[in-house]
C-alpha cells in the first residue's frame, strides 16, 4: 500500500508538471493584450487614418502601409518653388523630412511641380489621429505652416550645425 501512493504522488507531479510545462509554451504564442502604449499604434495590417494638407500648393495624393510597416505619404507641389522641407502632425506627435538637417546649404526635397514620398514607422502613428501635412520650408527662405512645427525644425538645424560644427574642429590636428 506505501508503494502504491508513493506511485500516485509521482504521477500526479509528473502530470502537473507537464500541464504547467504545456501552458507555459502555450502562453507565448497565445496574442499578448495591447499595453497602455500600444493600445490604437498602427500595424502592417492597418490603413492609414485620413492624411491631408494644411498648406495650399502642396497635395497628398496617395497614403498607405506597405507591408514592412511603413507609411509612405506621396505629396505633389504645386507651388511654384523648390521644397527643402517638409512637417507633419499626428496628434501630438510630429516627423519631418528637411534637408536642412544634415547640410548648411540643403538640397532640393520636392521641385516645382514634383511628387515626393515621405516614410515613417507606422509604430509612430495613431489609428485614431488623422495626418497632416502642417509646415513646409522653401529654398528662397520663405515658410508656411504651424509655427511651433516651423520653430521646432529650425531648432533641430542649428543643433545640428552646431554638432557638425563642433566634430568638423574635433577632426582638425
Amino acid at each position: 500500500m506505501k508503494m502504491s501512493r508513493f506511485r500516485l504522488v509521482a504521477i500526479l507531479m509528473l502530470v502537473f508538471a507537464v500541464i504547467a510545462f504545456g501552458v507555459a509554451v502555450g502562453a507565448r504564442k497565445w496574442p499578448r493584450t495591447p499595453g497602455a502604449q500600444e493600445k490604437g499604434r498602427l500595424t502592417a495590417t492597418d490603413s492609414l487614418p485620413p492624411v491631408t494638407s494644411q498648406i495650399q500648393g502642396i497635395e497628398v495624393v496617395s497614403s498607405f502601409i506597405d507591408p514592412d510597416g511603413i507609411a509612405n505619404i506621396t505629396v505633389v507641389n504645386r507651388t511654384g518653388k523648390t521644397i527643402i522641407g517638409l512637417g507633419f502632425a499626428s496628434g501630438n506627435i510630429t516627423f519631418t523630412d528637411d534637408n536642412g538637417i544634415a547640410q548648411d546649404k540643403p538640397l532640393p526635397l520636392i521641385a516645382p511641380y514634383g511628387s515626393y514620398t515621405i516614410q515613417t514607422s507606422v509604430s509612430n502613428l495613431r489609428a485614431d489621429e488623422p495626418i497632416r501635412l502642417s509646415a513646409v520650408l522653401y529654398d528662397d527662405g520663405s515658410e508656411d505652416g504651424d509655427v511651433v512645427q516651423r520653430k521646432n525644425i529650425h531648432e533641430a538645424r542649428e543643433r545640428q550645425k552646431e554638432k557638425r560644427l563642433r566634430e568638423a574642429k574635433d577632426a582638425k590636428p
